[in-house]
């Protein structure tokens, strides 16, 4: 016999991108230059997103070009770095 008693399985739905989140997983040209001036003036990730207001996460995703900064943030960083905002971020 062809049936029974079980409910059928039912297909997923494959979840429909919009062409704005089509390529959010890729990542930007990493940010040599904000890694370099980090680096030169003795921060570590924690401790520059503790002075900046964000986490230390935040900072690694700036860096790897992940995530693009907020217009506070850039402005803190171009503050505390001392550097240009188009040298910290020259693909923005």
């Amino acid at each position: 016999m062809g049936w029974s008693m079980t409910k059928p399985k039912r297909k997923k739905k494959r979840k429909q991108l919009f062409p704005s989140q089509e390529f959010q997983n890729l990542k930007g040209p990493k940010r040599e230059r904000m890694i370099a001036e980090r680096k030169a003036k003795g921060f570590t990730q924690a401790q520059l997103g503790k002075l900046v207001g964000c986490s230390a996460a935040m900072i690694s995703s700036l860096e790897l070009g992940r995530a693009n900064p907020s217009a506070e943030i850039s402005m803190q960083l171009e503050i505390i770095l001392a550097t240009a905002f188009f040298e910290l971020f020259p693909d923005l």
